[in-house]
């Protein structure tokens, strides 16, 4: 009987260490699967994309964008906007942010390129060069049509924006050079005529300002800035046509005063001719009357008043201005 016990007891204790220790097995934590790993969503980094989003809808801003075309300005900002609630929920949207990106250069470059059409056709420059002004303007209208289709992607409107930017800036520089190389002839031209009654003698202070305003001219034009240069140019012909018609006018009423008075002489020396016949005069040291050799006047010298005048050189160069 003694011996049936301690067989059990012995059974007894193997169960309860077996047990035990599969107790401690199971309290040690599950080491995930490489399976259940790849699973955990990982966030994307789109703050480069958002960046440039971000500095293509500020650049619109500032070129007017919002206000010259606020249909389009709005439908790109419900883009973006979108596209940032997105990105903060950790999904890639780099596609389609660059997309958003490219429709806010779009509207930067036709905001611009509609102002320049705008203003060459107030200026009346339409002409000076017609194949950047067509083509420009048919970008343009392009731009606007494509702004309508829904299904235009950011990088077709920028294409047609930008060649709409490109070809209108260039048809206005091109025209301004041409307005200034025709202002800068009919300023030297002026000038000429200024320097012909003498301008830098008899209104020296006025000449010399002229003569600034047209080396400016040239500096400007050769700086390839020609629009400045068109103002200067059209300042000193303004200068040199007052002066050429102020001093015309004045030497004209000099010279009718001129006229006058050897027309009195004229008379005078009848009427003495005449007095002579009738009571001469004889003798010498007659009162009131110098002796003929007498020197009433000292002699003046003058400078050539034609060495006064400022040279410039008929014609510029598009990269040296004038000394």
């Amino acid at each position: 009987m003694k011996k049936h016990y301690i067989i059990l007891f012995a059974a007894a204790l193997a169960f309860g260490f077996i047990s035990c220790k599969s107790t401690k097995q199971n309290t040690k934590p599950d080491t995930p699967t490489t399976e259940q790993a790849a699973k955990v969503p990982v966030a994307t980094d789109n703050s480069a994309a958002l960046d440039a989003a971000e500095t293509a809808r500020r650049a619109a801003v500032k070129a007017g964008a919002d206000k010259a075309a606020p249909d389009q300005f709005n439908d790109t900002d419900a883009r973006y906007n979108a596209l940032v609630k997105r990105s903060k929920a950790g999904e890639n949207v780099t596609v389609e942010l660059a997309d958003v990106t490219a429709r806010y250069r779009a509207l930067e470059e036709y905001t611009k390129a509609a102002a320049l059409k705008k203003r060459i056709d107030e200026l009346g420059f339409q002409s000076y060069d017609k194949m950047n002004y067509n083509k420009g303007a048919n970008a343009l209208s392009a731009a606007e049509k494509l702004s309508a289709d829904k299904s235009s992607t950011g990088a077709q409107l920028y294409e047609q924006a930008h060649t709409a930017y490109a070809s209108l800036n260039t048809a206005l520089q091109n025209a301004f050079k041409t307005r200034a190389r025709e202002e800068r002839t009919a300023a030297f031209n002026a000038k000429r005529n200024a320097d012909s009654v003498y301008a830098a003698v008899a209104e020296k202070k006025a000449y010399d300002g002229g003569v600034a305003d047209f080396r400016s001219g040239d500096t400007s034009y050769a700086q390839q800035d020609a629009e400045n240069a068109l103002k200067h140019y059209g300042d000193a012909r303004k200068t040199f046509e007052k002066l050429y018609a102020d001093i015309s006018e004045k030497r004209a009423a000099a010279q009718n005063a001129i006229e006058k008075a050897k027309a009195k002489v004229a008379e005078t020396s009848e009427y003495a001719v005449q007095a002579d016949k009738d009571a001469p005069l004889s003798g010498s040291n007659i009162k009131g009357i110098e002796d003929e050799n007498a020197v009433l006047l000292k002699a003046e010298t003058y400078d050539d008043p034609a060495k006064a005048a400022q040279a410039v050189p008929e014609t510029v160069s598009d990269t040296e201005a004038a000394k």
